[in-house]
């Protein structure tokens, strides 16, 4: 059955449809060979059957959908499947479709993994991990509430705008404007982590040296509290110190793993000998 390329028109259901197809299985079936393949190509699957009555052609069109893929799935994602979704609408070939997917991921995932891995969820993991350490029930809550909420919206308004968008996409992202919201959002998001750090990182002295003194023939034992010193002359001393080394270790192109290593290698032998508490 043949179809005018173009003429079929899609519904906000259609649109609905596939946006929470996205939402709660985009990532199902990820795997090592292509990724997020299988849940992209599940998520635009009915899109593509409206649009493509004919067998082969939606046949094409399905095997060409489970390409390799890969993206930030909160930030990326929803532009690149709004954005396909109305090329498919208006009518572009395959190799047009799989050029879009190709050359938006790569450049949003850097966007994405920034924005959501490297700094919104570390600020609301922060805040949460600070209010449970502080007995408060409220903060693995306040963590799933701040995650799932804005994600879904941010998420939502992403998918239909790429979609209104269409064919002129790439031209709004253009012009420098990612690595501009990037380089801000990385700034202010390093900003609010390291304004954290004293609250999270937890380090004190232990250690209190007993010296003893003689007054006028009478011996005189004097203790002195190091942490109660340190604390007069800068508060929180130690968990900047210690903040201060991890990020030194890392820009001399130490990794991470070997850097949380030093980290427990000084808390270890610290509290072993009863100089740290």
């Amino acid at each position: 059955m043949a179809t005018a390329v173009g003429k079929i028109k899609l519904t906000r259901s259609d649109l609905m449809g596939a946006f929470w197809r996205y939402i709660w299985l985009f990532q199902c079936g990820w795997n090592y060979e292509r990724m997020q393949s299988v849940g992209y190509c599940y998520t635009i699957l009915p899109i593509l059957k409206k649009l493509h009555p004919d067998p082969e052609e939606f046949k094409k069109r399905f095997l060409g959908n489970l390409d390799f893929f890969n993206t930030n799935p909160v930030v990326g994602a929803p532009v690149i499947l709004g954005g396909h979704i109305a090329l498919e609408e208006a009518g572009a070939s395959l190799e047009t479709t799989e050029g879009f997917k190709v050359g938006l991921m790569g450049p949003l995932a850097g966007v994405g993994d920034t924005l959501v891995w490297g700094i919104y969820n570390s600020i609301i993991m922060s805040i949460g991990a600070s209010m449970a350490l502080g007995g408060s029930v409220l903060g693995p809550i306040l963590a799933i509430v701040l995650v799932f909420f804005p994600y879904l919206g941010v998420r939502y308004w992403q998918f239909f705008w790429a979609y209104r968008q269409g064919t002129s996409l790439v031209a709004s992202l253009g012009g420098g404007i990612i690595g501009r919201v990037t380089e801000f959002a990385t700034l202010v998001g390093l900003t609010v982590i390291g304004g954290f750090a004293v609250s999270i990182v937890k380090l004190a002295v232990a250690w209190q040296p007993a010296i003893t003194t003689t007054v006028a023939g009478k011996a005189a034992t004097t203790t002195i509290a190091i942490q109660t010193q340190l604390d007069a002359i800068l508060p929180l001393m130690l968990p900047v110190l210690v903040t201060a080394l991890a990020y030194w270790l890392l820009k001399r192109g130490w990794s991470p793993i070997a850097v949380l290593g030093v980290l427990f290698a000084i808390g270890f032998i610290g509290g072993a000998i009863g100089f740290f508490g």
